[in-house]
């Protein structure tokens, strides 16, 4: 996983981003649900899903290198991938909270969504082919 290079203390906001955009939609599905619990576990990071008092800049701040604002957005469009779309209000938080890391070139916002997206598709690839033996 890539968010293996990241700080504790950068995965604990890359946890409270996603449980934070989880919510966007008003509804945490059990594929979001189910990433979050193995996000905080890998990790050892309190599941806690109440992040309504997030602090998003504060909690930006703490993402100082512009590979842990990549790896953090990346693992948010991976979130929002997980319950089989990339809704709406999932894509205006992402993209807002992109702007805010100064990850705001459209092309490459572009190449990791598709990056994220081909990393589903492998997975599902396999499993079908895995299924047909």
């Amino acid at each position: 996983m890539f968010a293996d290079q990241l700080t504790q203390e950068q995965r604990q906001v890359v946890f409270d981003l996603a449980a934070n955009l989880a919510a966007a939609d008003n509804e945490v599905s059990p594929e979001e649900e189910q990433y979050l619990k193995d996000f905080s576990e890998a990790y050892a990071i309190d599941y806690d899903l109440d992040k309504s008092e997030l602090d998003i800049n504060v909690a930006l701040s703490k993402l100082d290198t512009k590979k842990s604002r990549i790896i953090t957005l990346q693992e948010l469009i991976k979130l929002s991938y997980k319950d089989g779309h990339f809704g709406k209000e999932e894509q205006d938080k992402v993209f807002l909270l992109a702007q805010k890391m100064g990850l705001n070139n459209t092309d490459f916002l572009m190449r990791v969504e598709a990056w994220v997206r081909q990393g589903f598709d492998w997975i599902y690839e396999g499993e079908q082919m895995l299924d047909g033996e």
